[in-house]
């Protein structure tokens, strides 16, 4: 899919982003990305968001909304290796 705002251009095949701005590739990559570089390119033009809303909705909200959630995974974490640690060394003896 190829998409035009004045003097930029978005073209999307397979998952994978280019944007060119003039004649020049700017970017080539990730094709989420490519969007939201696009839509900055474009000075957040509310036109050019509405057209990838869906697209931009669909992406995975980060799963730990607090800091402190991943802390206490990670201290759990910790403390079931220490565990597994310390059954290793007493099989051993």
């Amino acid at each position: 899919m190829i998409y035009k705002h004045k003097d930029n251009v978005l073209v999307l095949e397979n998952g994978i982003g280019k944007l060119y701005v003039g004649d020049k590739l700017m970017f080539k990559g990730d094709g989420y990305l490519a969007i939201k570089s696009f839509i900055s390119r474009s000075s957040d033009d509310p036109i050019v968001k509405k057209r990838f809303q869906a697209q931009l909705n669909m992406r995975e909200k980060p799963r730990f909304s607090k800091v402190d959630e991943l802390e206490a995974l990670k201290k759990q974490a910790e403390a079931s290796r220490a565990q597994l640690e310390l059954e290793r060394s007493k099989k051993r003896k």
